[in-house]
């Protein structure tokens, strides 16, 4: 016999309710981060699976990618080491084995292939010596290692890259908001002491960059490629809103005013393919970041940005003057000199002094490092058939971009990734004349916009000679370490510009002699000439020393020992952060130029600077290899 009450029917029924009422949300959650996860593996609905990556790849990957958005060396090896090399590495190695695999093939432009060997084939010629072969390496690792590695990521987990991008400009972010509450928002180091770093970044607004100039240029870049792929082509007021204020945030950190400029013009250029709401979204960005410029209390900020936006200031302008053009005029009159070929890479610092000429040398203090016009060192170590090789890959790849995303593609990703890939193309072709992005960091991020731009939609046709399978990639490397070897073997040239010598060493102007200073003094009706050892000097500060040198004049020298005598941030140098006084007498007003015999100890870093009687700031006479 059942003894059991039964329950009303209502309560039997309330727990089932309950439990029904409660799951769908659950599940809608569940449902949506597995969404996400499979977009983030590549794995759409319609996707073979044998094109899948596989998780351990995709893991190498995105590691690869996020370690590129940096500088960041190891302390060890000299810093010849960056911890991008070691995480594309294996990224790599781990493409080559899935080729193999799963005999796969992966995209390159044939382009891209023939600038790296007319690269090679310049710097045959050239000479440079080993570390012109180091270089070139490196362009054969980012421009076509690099390239094939972008192409793979970007076609099967285009998601995926768009995460780690964003991943790695809110850390860099993060990382220049600590440095300005440390060390202040314009604040920079001069060459010599970035490359002291250990880990090659920090004590300065640079992010996980070595420098200031590369930390905007980074931002400039990435924010240009990553918008339009935030955004997409249909955005919700949330989603724009919150794409607004991060573009806000990244363009606040740009702290160099050309590349600021530059990156809004690219921004609303970009924006005007997409829709009326990204117009919009830049448009505000603009206005607001203009008004924090314009108005308000005077800040750091305001003052750096400012300081670093006429891109053609002159001598008289107490502003970075090695983001103006004089650096660039220098380098062409350098490619001029030796237009077929260049005088080879990494030869530009031992070169560009010479090319000045009349130009004024920039002034030391205000130097940011990597503020050296891009296309003025490719035309200058490379020549102007390489350089207008480059010049025709990125105006493919823009073009390319462009046509790709007004042709719409098979899927909304596909054609904002190439509307991105197009505008980062366009910013870093424009920003080359500012700045060089050809480097650790800045190259990478380059390669991958020529990905972006260059690869073609879903289901098109490629030509065959633009499928890499991986036996093809270990042929071409093979084929272009062959390339690399003349570079190698052959003896570094003395002097790349051996036929510019006469030229440009000018008989010193006459100085007048000093009274009973016991120097040198050849005299005439119209001039007085005078040489000035370091014995005689009058005075001279720490960290200013005197030493025994058997090359000198009476075999005594002046010396400033390595990371010395750099002044403080926003001063002049000065007697006080080392220095040196010379005392002569003039018999009369006459214009006079002063030459002054130095050795380098390296060629990045050194400056010189000299101060006439009561002027109110010294002139630089000689910076980097002058």
């Amino acid at each position: 016999m059942n003894t059991e009450t039964p329950l009303p029917l209502a309560a039997q029924a309330a727990p089932v309710a309950a439990e029904t009422t409660a799951t769908p949300p659950e599940q809608s959650k569940s449902c949506c981060c597995r969404q996400l996860w499979q977009r983030f593996l590549g794995r759409a609905a319609g996707v073979d699976p044998a094109e899948e990556v596989p998780v351990w790849l995709l893991a190498l990957l995105s590691l690869a990618l996020l370690s590129m958005a940096s500088q960041v060396k190891f302390p060890f090896a000299g810093g010849k080491i960056a911890l991008a090399d070691v995480t594309f590495a294996a990224a790599f190695l781990g493409l080559l084995w899935q080729s193999f695999r799963r005999q796969q093939s992966v995209f390159y432009p044939t382009l891209g292939l023939l600038a790296i060997i007319a690269a090679a084939v310049a710097n045959s010629f050239s000479r440079p010596g080993i570390s012109g072969a180091i270089e070139l390496a490196q362009l054969v690792q980012q421009f076509f290692c690099g390239m094939l590695l972008f192409s793979y990521f970007l076609r099967h987990a285009p998601f995926a890259a768009t995460v780690v991008v964003s991943l790695g400009l809110l850390l860099n972010v993060m990382a220049g908001l600590s440095q300005t509450v440390l060390f202040g928002y314009g604040s920079i180091q001069a060459p010599a002491d970035v490359q002291a770093l250990p880990w090659g970044f920090g004590k300065a607004l640079t992010g996980f960059f070595r420098s200031r100039m590369a930390f905007s240029f980074f931002l400039a870049g990435a924010l240009v490629w990553i918008q339009p792929q935030w955004l997409g082509r249909r955005t919700g007021f949330w989603r724009w809103l919150a794409v607004l204020l991060a573009s806000i945030l990244v363009l606040s950190f740009i702290a160099h005013g050309m590349m600021l400029v530059l990156c809004l013009a690219v921004l609303l250029t970009a924006s005007c393919f997409l829709s009326k709401r990204a117009v919009l979204l830049n448009l505000l960005a603009a206005v607001v970041l203009v008004f924090s410029l314009a108005w308000g209390a005077e800040n750091a900020q305001r003052s750096t940005v400012l300081a670093t936006l006429n891109p053609v200031k002159t001598g008289d302008f107490a502003g970075e003057l090695k983001t103006c053009h004089l650096d660039f005029l220098a380098a062409l009159k350098m490619a001029g000199q030796v237009p077929w070929r260049g005088v080879g890479s990494s030869r530009y610092q031992d070169c560009i002094g010479r090319c000045y000429g009349e130009l004024p040398n920039p002034s030391y203090n205000d130097i940011d490092a990597d503020t050296q016009a891009g296309w003025g060192i490719i035309a200058g170590t490379l020549g102007f058939p390489a350089a207008a090789l480059l010049v025709l890959l990125l105006l493919l790849a823009l073009t390319g971009g462009l046509r790709r995303h007004l042709r719409g593609g098979k899927s909304d990703s596909d054609s904002v990734q190439a509307l991105g890939g197009a505008a980062a193309v366009t910013l870093f072709t424009l920003g080359m004349f500012i700045s060089d992005p050809l480097t650790r960091g800045l190259g990478w991020f380059l390669a991958l916009a020529l990905s972006a731009a260059t690869l073609p939609a879903p289901g098109e046709v490629i030509c065959a000679c633009q499928q890499y399978s991986g036996k093809k990639i270990i042929l071409t490397g093979v084929f272009l370490g062959l390339l690399l070897a003349p570079v190698v073997l052959r003896s570094r040239a003395e002097d790349p510009l051996r036929g510019m010598s006469a030229a440009v060493s000018r008989r010193p102007a006459r100085l007048a002699p000093a009274q009973g200073s016991g120097a040198s003094i050849a005299l005439s009706d119209a001039e007085v000439f005078l040489v000035l050892n370091a014995t005689q000097v009058q005075e001279f500060t720490p960290p200013f020393e005197k030493y025994q040198d058997s090359l000198a004049a009476e075999k005594t020298a002046l010396r400033i020992l390595d990371g010395k005598g750099v002044p403080p941030a926003n001063e002049e140098p000065s007697m006080q952060y080392g220095g040196a006084l010379f005392t002569f007498e003039l018999p009369a007003a006459v214009a006079v130029k002063v030459w002054v015999r130095t050795w380098w100890d390296g060629s990045c870093g050194n400056t010189l600077n000299l101060k006439m009687d009561d002027e109110p700031r010294s002139v630089t006479i000689g910076n980097d290899g002058t």
